[in-house]
């Protein structure tokens, strides 16, 4: 069996520009995520975002923000310390080889250490993503109780994992 690339998350900082902007999504995910770049310039103007990473290997193949400031994710008050997740995505060459969940986990292992106060994460999803709806649910993750129309894409759904020190994926 051949070796299986580690798979890590790292801050943006950490890899070459040109790298990060080369990333994209499907053309009809575009309308869920927008583009890598985009999301780069809006981490860079919230001094509450901290964007990271994936790397397998040695290559860059997605991209997300953790939020400190969970209500620009959500518009609601949590019952405990909470980040949120931000434009969540895998390059659309890298796709349908369950990166994306490997990366989500990967995600989790590391918001102990990145995070450590945070117990719970918040992200605002799609109601229209399947794709995404289905491995958030796997990860864990509940429905917050709340939607709203806070996005060009649509309805979007809250949702909460409310135990960050736990497996992913149980």
């Amino acid at each position: 069996m051949p070796d299986v690339p580690a798979l890590s998350v790292v801050p943006v900082a950490g890899v070459p520009r040109p790298a990060l902007l080369d990333l994209r999504v499907a053309p009809a995910q575009q309308r869920f995520v927008g583009h890598g770049a985009d999301l780069l310039a809006d981490a860079q103007s919230r001094p509450s975002a901290d964007p990271l990473a994936f790397v397998l290997g040695e290559q860059a193949i997605g991209l997300c923000c953790i939020e400190r400031a969970p209500r620009t994710i959500a518009p609601i008050d949590f019952d405990a310390p909470t980040v949120g997740l931000r434009g969540f995505f895998i390059d659309a060459r890298w796709q349908g080889r369950g990166l994306g969940r490997r990366a989500l986990a990967a995600l989790l292992d590391s918001l102990a250490q990145r995070h450590p106060a945070a117990r719970w994460l918040v992200l605002s999803v799609d109601e229209d993503n399947a794709a995404a709806l289905a491995l958030y649910r796997q990860a864990g993750f509940v429905d917050g109780a709340q939607r709203y129309h806070g996005a060009s894409a649509g309805r979007q759904q809250c949702l909460l994992l409310r135990e960050l020190a736990g497996d992913a994926f149980p």
